[in-house]
């Protein structure tokens, strides 16, 4: 069982970026593009759309795939569904299903009389030389690749608020509101816990690239591949410059704002490798494999890192993955590039 999940628009953008890397040919790749429907005289949405080259030039023919995450296999209705919307959109010249459920023996049947290429987007188990010889690697990729998180984390800490218009002490509790410059609720940070936590990260951002000496990541221990590790902890303060964030407290005399704030504590490295997630897109039925991705766990900001391979390559493709907030729920319009 993964110990994160996938979303669906996470499962759409990791078909996308397979389908980015399989098809030597792509010079575009759009999630949520709109293609028009001549018998609705509207563009509709297709999941993932690849345009691509022939006789050397740039075409409008078009790779569709519509991504399904159902509970229960597709079944011949479903498919039937998506076989028509495809009929109806001349423009798309190859189409397919990827489907994260699989299939029954009747939806097979509907999509082999409609010209439908069928997928499954499934767990990543069989061996690498099975399905991606040019790797010229022997084991499964969970074997082969094992991706792990190093991330420079506060152990021990504790923050210092310099509030200039406040009078007085006060003290500050995780469960305090935060306010804007009017004295309402904060329209990001609810609580102090919260900001806290941003600050935190914020500051080991900040820091990553100018640690002394013994933050040296070679103080890690060697782990396997269930543990956490972690090197020694070394003492550090770091102070954040806020003023920009518009964070209120409400304190004598009234709302004040957090100008600085100063985090006094101990640093480590901490090392993960106990989360990753390993997913192949297989051909249905010969079970070729269309492309592989490796995902990271989530860090603290969200963002993962995924390799995405192709059965006839050795190149890997490494990319960061962080969906706005936008995507989270529906995704429009999104350009994959080429890497550089």
């Amino acid at each position: 069982m993964p110990k994160f999940p996938l979303t669906p628009m996470m499962v759409q953008y990791l078909v996308g970026l397979c389908c980015l890397k399989s098809d030597p040919d792509a010079v575009d790749v759009t999630i949520g593009d709109m293609v028009y429907d001549p018998a609705a005289d509207k563009e509709r949405d297709v999941d993932v759309t690849v345009t691509i080259t022939e006789s050397g030039g740039v075409t409008h023919a078009f790779k569709a795939y519509e991504v399904k995450r159902e509970g229960t296999p597709l079944d011949v209705a479903e498919v039937e569904q998506l076989c028509m919307k495809f009929i109806d959109m001349p423009s798309v010249t190859h189409r397919s299903i990827v489907s994260a459920s699989g299939y029954t023996a009747s939806a097979r049947k509907k999509a082999e009389t409609h010209g439908i290429t069928l997928y499954e987007f499934k767990a990543w188990t069989r061996p690498l030389q099975e399905q991606f010889p040019a790797l010229t690697m022997q084991g499964t990729a969970q074997e082969c690749f094992r991706m792990c998180t190093t991330l420079l984390c506060w152990s021990q800490h504790q923050l210092q608020i310099m509030a200039p218009q406040a009078t007085g002490n006060s003290t500050v509790l995780p469960t305090d509101k935060l306010l804007d410059s009017k004295g309402n609720a904060h329209s990001t940070y609810a609580t102090f816990e919260q900001y806290q936590n941003e600050l935190l990260l914020r500051s080991t951002k900040l820091l990553l690239s100018v640690m002394p000496g013994p933050s040296t990541m070679d103080s890690l221990p060697l782990e396997d591949s269930s543990s956490i590790a972690a090197s020694p902890e070394w003492p550090h303060s770091h102070t954040l410059d806020v003023t920009n964030d518009e964070v209120f407290l409400g304190i004598e005399p009234g709302v004040c704002r957090i100008d600085l704030v100063t985090i006094s504590g101990h640093l480590q490295w901490q090392r993960n490798t106990s989360q990753a997630l390993y997913y192949v897109i297989d051909h249905i039925p010969s079970g070729e494999a269309f492309a592989g991705a490796v995902i990271s766990s989530p860090q603290g900001d969200g963002t993962m890192t995924a390799l995405v391979f192709s059965p006839i390559t050795r190149a890997i493709d490494i990319r960061p993955i962080r969906l706005a907030k936008k995507h989270q729920n529906s995704i429009r319009n999104l350009k994959l590039k080429l890497s550089e």
